[in-house]
């Protein structure tokens, strides 16, 4: 499972509103093709530089592990509604996606990424807990460098009432982040 930043409390209430705001929120969010609905409310980072760069390890001793990520929040509320974090695989070196997804989904849709107008990827939600569902993929070389050139990354999903919701997380910033991120290894 992938682990992110902070403390458990943090994480349980960050995860819990994600529940909230997609049940509430979730058709606000969603970006479905009848135009005559209202303008869906758009997820924003949660601070001017989008993707952050941060590094952690277990003990004094072991070695940094550094990852860049954005979370997303809803405008109106504040509340978190995603999160994307890239990461170096202690394995064989590549990089990874990983998406925390909210909870309220219809889970064997499983969650897309596409970048820009680009073609649409679905990946299985290979968990959940009680803080939310969890998808993963490999970033090939030539997938890093269509992010590092694109605009958005449109992270899609299904809501329980199987509602398509769709997530532009912007891609400003990401050809800095993975850079810093090449240099901490």
């Amino acid at each position: 499972m992938a682990s992110f930043p902070g403390t458990k409390s943090r994480r349980a209430a960050w995860f819990g509103a994600l529940c909230l705001t997609l049940s509430a929120t979730g058709p606000a969010l969603a970006q479905e093709a009848k135009p005559a609905e209202a303008k869906p409310a758009e997820a924003k980072p949660a601070d001017a530089n989008p993707w952050a760069v941060n590094c952690s390890s277990g003990s004094a001793n072991a070695e940094l592990q550094c990852q860049v990520s954005q979370n997303l929040t809803e405008a109106k509320t504040g509340q978190r509604v995603l999160t994307v974090t890239v990461r170096r695989d202690p394995g064989n070196g590549s990089l990874a996606m990983l998406l925390a997804l909210p909870h309220g989904l219809f889970l064997p849709s499983g969650a897309s990424y596409q970048i820009d107008q680009g073609q649409k990827t679905t990946i299985a939600i290979q968990t959940s807990d009680q803080n939310g569902a969890y998808a993963a993929t490999p970033l090939s070389p030539e997938l890093v460098k269509a992010m590092k050139s694109g605009t958005n990354l449109n992270i899609g999903m299904e809501s329980v009432t199987r509602k398509p919701v769709t997530i532009p997380v912007s891609l400003g910033g990401f050809t800095a982040a993975i850079a810093k991120l090449e240099t901490l290894k």
